[in-house]
């Protein structure tokens, strides 16, 4: 054995023991599989470019093996020291970087593929700093085309160009942060990358670009690999070839299902110290398991719950009333009041989109005091729309954000007033996508774990960042969790089984929260944390009244008692009040309408409104013919305790349905 591999194998003997030692951690919790999923047919090629500009094609003969070796070098083009960076791409795909851009090439076995009469195609007049030697190793091609790269301000990027329209479909979308930690990221496959840090570390992450999920993220997979400083390539298939800085080529092979290298370490070269750039075409070899989740069979949902949020206050203007709700087709509605007094001054609109939508749209304001609104679409990805900031009405035409999920999603806005998205996949596993800072994009989603959970998730945010979740289990038993900053507590059973729908929490002064749930009779349910933060797990009856669907509840801002609204059996909506301030005994259900019939298609939602009186709420539904109901609380004249003492009573206003457009 040569002594420079003897003395390369004793520094990096770590990076084998680290690396087999170390158990697999997915944050996808895929299974281990049954065999091994490389794939690899025929020959790859090294591109490797001289420092005359000479470009040699380098074949590498049975790739991913310990008997890999390199076959004879052949020159196919100069010219090639006028790119700072050059990189392979799939298909004879070769990509190179200088000051004027972003350039592409492709060799078609035989010669150079034209168009426009010319060798190269310019992508794009940006990219140029990767051309330079700070950033030369923050870029990455994968095997489908995909790029990958670390921007200025540390942040992980995923591009993706159309050669047949000449544009770019994906665009900077951002995926990570805190990625200015690597000095060098290279792609082994499908949004499979490799980064490494300064000190040699090596972490292994996957994204999954259709559902835009990490089915694994910053898993350290071993160390050593500061030994090479010449720069790490792969023809994709979890294959890695670094260079030394005398030059030799050292081959690897990593097995994401067992964490291990099957192939580690074989010198299969020398002399590659004479290259400015070594770059290899990416699709030689594959990874067979792709990690595409399945879609769950979705359809459209008849009379999903509508979401009702006040905007924010522009200058003295109280902040209008905005009703979102996806109808019976598919169609993703928006009311627009923009006098909370004014109920008649309603604007409806349906929010442009060919996508058919499903269930209760998630909408909250952003720290911008933007609306930003989450939906699940009925192919079972989420959507997210934002609407221009106020008096304006238009909403953009929305952002896929994957998932494949089987739940409608959860959106809040965060003590710190950052956004972060919850939802449930087919398995039913919980996987949030966080907000990049107050500002920047919804991060990929992560798994948090678990299985099995039914429904949708419900989400409130509490202090320090923290959200509370409730979620059902399979059993209908109703499970909650704290998650704060990429974390999740354990799951707590709130007791009992068979409940349906979704819960309903109130938060009141203590600050406490008190869960409400339609049980398996029928019955509207709760109970209250106690002083400690923990739920008792014993369910306590709102009385015997029967609903037939999922409750609502409020802190009445007058009264400074919890209200509690459901849809009785006979689709009429009902109200009851506690008797006394945290009393946690009730009073009579009442319909809300004391003038006569008035039945739900939906179930009730409400929300707290500001208008000319103060303070109130409002409860909002939709009957048959998709028309709303708004039932504002009204606040009498009385004052102090008089005012404390008199009965709730709820103006009812019939807000005329959306055009039929």
């Amino acid at each position: 054995m040569n002594s420079h591999v003897t003395r390369w194998r004793r520094a990096a003997a770590g990076l084998v023991t680290a690396a087999m030692a170390a158990p697999l951690i997915l944050v996808g919790g895929q299974p281990a599989q049954a065999a091994d999923t490389f794939q690899c047919t025929g020959a790859a090629s090294l591109v490797a470019a001289d420092t005359s500009g000479v470009l040699w094609r380098i074949p590498l003969n049975s790739p991913g093996t310990s008997t890999t070796k390199l076959g004879t070098k052949v020159s196919f083009g100069s010219g090639w020291n006028n790119y700072g960076r050059v990189l392979g791409g799939p298909n004879g795909r070769v990509y190179a970087i200088n000051s004027t851009g972003l350039w592409r090439y492709r060799w078609n076995g035989s010669t150079w593929d034209t168009v426009d009469g010319k060798q190269n195609l310019q992508l794009h007049t940006g990219f140029t700093q990767y051309a330079t030697a700070a950033y030369r190793n923050k870029i990455t091609v994968d095997e489908i085309g995909d790029f990958y790269l670390i921007d200025a301000n540390g942040r992980l990027r995923w591009y993706r160009y159309d050669e047949n329209t000449r544009t770019w479909p994906v665009f900077g979308r951002l995926l990570d942060s805190g990625w200015d930690r690597y000095d060098l990221i290279v792609a082994g496959g499908p949004g499979v990358l490799y980064a490494r840090t300064p000190a040699g570390k090596l972490y292994r992450y996957r994204y999954e670009a259709t559902s835009q999920r990490w089915i694994q993220r910053d898993r350290l997979v071993g160390t050593g690999w500061q030994n090479f400083p010449k720069g790490v390539v792969s023809v994709g298939g979890d294959t890695l070839l670094g260079i030394q800085a005398d030059g030799d080529l050292i081959n690897y092979r990593h097995r994401e299902d067992t964490s291990t290298w099957p192939v580690q370490g074989p010198d299969i070269g020398d002399k590659f110290q004479q290259y400015a750039n070594v770059t290899a075409w990416t699709d030689a070899c594959r990874l067979t398991d792709r990690h595409i989740p399945a879609r769950p069979d979705l359809t459209v949902q008849q009379y999903g719950t509508s979401t009702v949020v006040q905007g924010p206050a522009t200058g003295t203007a109280m902040g209008a009333i905005e009703y979102l709700h996806t109808d019976n087709i598919g169609r993703l509605r928006h009311g627009y009041q923009p006098l909370p007094d004014n109920f008649n001054s309603i604007q409806w609109a349906t929010i442009p989109s060919d996508q058919a939508f499903t269930g209760r749209p998630a909408v909250v304001a952003n720290a911008q005091g933007v609306l930003r609104a989450a939906v699940h679409n009925a192919n079972s990805d989420v959507w997210s729309f934002t609407r221009a900031a106020a008096p304006s009405t238009a909403w953009d035409t929305g952002l896929a954000l994957g998932g494949a999920m089987r739940s409608s999603p959860a959106l809040v806005r965060l003590s710190d007033g950052s956004l972060t998205a919850f939802a449930l996949d087919a398995d039913g596993a919980l996987w949030v996508r966080p907000q990049d800072g107050t500002a920047g994009d919804l991060l990929p989603w992560n798994s948090l774990g678990g299985s099995g959970m039914t429904g949708d998730p419900y989400a409130l945010a509490t202090s320090d960042r923290s959200v509370l979740l409730v979620v059902s289990d399979a059993s209908g038993t109703l499970q909650t969790a704290t998650y704060k900053d990429g974390t999740l507590s354990a799951w707590t059973s709130l007791g009992g089984s068979g409940f349906s729908g979704s819960p309903a929490v109130v938060t009141v002064p203590g600050p406490s929260l008190r869960i409400f749930a339609r049980s398996a009779e029928g019955l509207i349910v709760t109970q209250r944390q106690n002083s400690s933060g923990a739920f008792p797990g014993v369910w306590t009856p709102v009385g015997s009244f029967e609903a037939a669907g999922s409750p609502a509840a409020i802190l009445d801002p007058v009264l400074g008692r919890v209200a509690v609204v459901a849809r009785g059996t006979d689709n009429e909506v009902y109200r009851v009040f506690e008797t006394t301030q945290g009393s946690d005994t009730w009073g009579d259900w009442a319909p809300i309408n004391t003038q006569g019939s008035d039945p739900a298609a939906t179930d009730p939602t409400v929300a707290p409104l500001t208008n000319s009186s103060g303070q109130s709420w409002v409860i909002v539904y939709r009957n048959v013919n998709d028309a709303t109901r708004v039932y504002d609380r009204e606040i009498p004249a009385a004052s102090g305790a008089a005012l404390r003492r008199a009965t709730p009573e709820f103006a009812r206003h019939a807000l005329p349905a959306p055009p039929r457009d």
